[in-house]
């Protein structure tokens, strides 16, 4: 008997309402501005979609689409927004300068900054009165942050919210993400965020690499789940499941890369890369007094800017000597990212300091021809998407690793900004200016952009699927539920050995049977 007509008016009904009326919560705990540049789009997006979105972070959004509702972090106290002086970075310890292990402590201390921060918000959120009145509220879809704090998927567990959850990273996979959805994160081959490695790594960049991936889940789980745990249960009064766990309910994972420029890795379902989804491809107008100096320029322009992070201004008198003395020396013109320059822009010699300037509108204009930046993995998606070759100078977090990426891929030289000279700055200006460097960033450029659809849809599409499939859409690996003797078949190993043990011993006394066979016979025959 065929269903009658009501029957497919109630499931179509229902189809588009999960598709174009979803209830959606978007959950961003920590205070990088860059971090929410990433998600922004996305969040704007599917509210200009028909969603319901209610976002809490530390940074409302502008000019938000009617259906969309903020939930400001911005009053909690004692939480500052996150900027870098450059005079941190120098006079590096004597640990700092030993090769490997002054490597590796430098990246751990720069971890550990992060657990004081979750943990500081996470005390501060539980009992935040705009965040409890939007988690009283029903789902349909849970958007967070994937980064320094599982703080959110224990109030999520409070609160009793089921919605399937979608994690967001705006860099690529930290050591402690891969497992939540049972993906393969091998170090042999997959470095760690923190690390200055690509995928081809020595013996001894392996060992710190392991050594690393193993220390920061490790650190990820007794200096912050434990810790946000305990928080989380003293404030509400009752056990709640160890975070570890609950981790593992996040049914899929976008995040912020691509093969053409962080390189291949194994990949599910699950894990969904959108690199780039933040990029307005709009074009914005550039300010009169930058236009001008562009276009007067015979020789192309080199721009330079740390990001809105690291101020330029904050870098020491005989460090910006080694900048300007290696520019000055360029037949391009260079447009520096400078915070105490004039309001119009100071000029020295060929060279135009600004306070601000639209970055990836420069980066597409023709008469830009470089980049230098820090490596953060914004500006390094707005070159590549723009086809322009970098010198990339690293600072903390995934800027080393950006950069190895980016010199890999053949379309970047890095160099250090503790150690930097006159002479190494030139050589890598250079080096990125010459042809070759600049084909090779075209060519990741047209690697970058040959998909099936752009970056934003991409994001679009799989989170509207989570909404249309749930926690049933099958994107994980069952592997994130094994034991690890058993994923690493240990346990096979363990039972081919015994067997094999079992064979040689078994043949060994036949053998020893037979021989002492051929004794007893040979003595009986001497005997007669």
């Amino acid at each position: 008997m065929r269903p009658p007509l009501i029957y497919y008016v109630v499931f179509f009904t229902l189809s588009s309402y999960a598709v174009h009326g979803a209830r959606i919560l978007g959950l961003f705990p920590h205070t990088g501005k860059s971090h929410q540049m990433v998600f922004e789009p996305l969040l704007r997006k599917l509210a200009e979609r028909g969603h319901h979105v209610t976002v809490a972070s530390f940074f409302p959004l502008k000019n938000p689409p009617a259906n969309y509702t903020d939930v400001s972090f911005e009053g909690i106290a004692g939480v500052g927004i996150e900027t870098f002086d450059l005079n941190w970075y120098e006079n590096p310890s004597l640990v700092q300068r030993i090769p490997i292990v002054g490597s590796v402590v430098k990246q751990i201390n720069e971890f550990n900054p992060l657990a004081g921060m979750a943990i500081h918000v996470c005390s501060k959120v539980v009992d935040w009165p705009p965040l409890k009145e939007a988690l009283s509220k029903e789902y349909d879809l849970v958007l967070l942050e994937n980064f320094n704090s599982d703080c959110m998927l224990g109030l999520l567990h409070v609160y009793g919210i089921k919605a399937p959850v979608v994690a967001l990273l705006s860099c690529t996979l930290m050591p402690w993400s891969a497992y939540r959805i049972g993906i393969t994160d091998n170090p042999s081959y997959i470095p760690i965020v923190s690390t200055a490695f690509n995928s081809q790594m020595t013996l001894l960049e392996r060992m710190e690499n392991t050594f690393l991936k193993i220390y920061y889940k490790l650190w990820f789980n007794h200096k912050i789940q434990l810790k946000e745990q305990a928080i989380i249960e003293k404030q509400f009064g009752r056990k709640i499941p160890e975070l570890s766990e609950l981790s593992k309910n996040v049914t899929l994972m976008l995040t912020n890369t691509h093969h053409a420029l962080n390189g291949p890795r194994p990949l599910l379902p699950g894990l969904v890369e959108v690199g780039g989804m933040h990029l307005d491809p709009t074009r914005k107008v550039i300010p009169e007094h930058i236009e001008k100096f562009l276009n007067d320029s015979e020789n192309g322009v080199v721009l330079f800017s740390f990001g809105s992070l690291i101020k330029t201004a904050s870098m020491p008198k005989y460090k910006e000597e080694i900048f300007i003395n290696a520019l000055s020396k360029l037949k391009q013109r260079v447009i520096w990212k400078y915070e105490d320059s004039a309001e119009n822009g100071t000029l020295v010699g060929n060279i135009l300091k600004v306070r601000w300037l639209p970055q990836y509108e420069l980066l597409r204009h023709n008469k830009v021809v470089a980049f230098i930046a820090h490596g953060g993995l914004l500006g390094m998606t707005e070159a590549v998407s723009a086809g322009k070759p970098m010198v990339v100078i690293p600072f903390f977090g995934d800027q080393p690793g950006n950069g190895a990426s980016a010199m890999a891929a053949g379309f970047a030289k890095v160099v250090s900004y503790m150690d930097l000279t006159e002479q190494e700055l030139s050589e890598a200006l250079q080096s990125v200016l010459s042809a070759e460097r600049r084909l090779n960033a075209r060519r990741v450029s047209n690697m970058w952009h040959d998909r099936e659809s752009a970056p934003l849809d991409t994001a679009v599409f799989w989170t509207e699927r989570v909404i249309r499939w749930g926690h049933t859409g099958k994107l994980h690996s069952s592997a994130k539920n094994m034991p690890f003797y058993e994923y690493a078949l240990l346990d096979v190993a363990a039972a081919y050995t015994l067997i094999l043990i079992v064979i040689i011993t078994v043949i060994y006394y036949i053998l020893l049977k037979i021989s002492l066979l051929f004794v007893t016979r040979e003595g009986k025959q001497k005997t007669h």
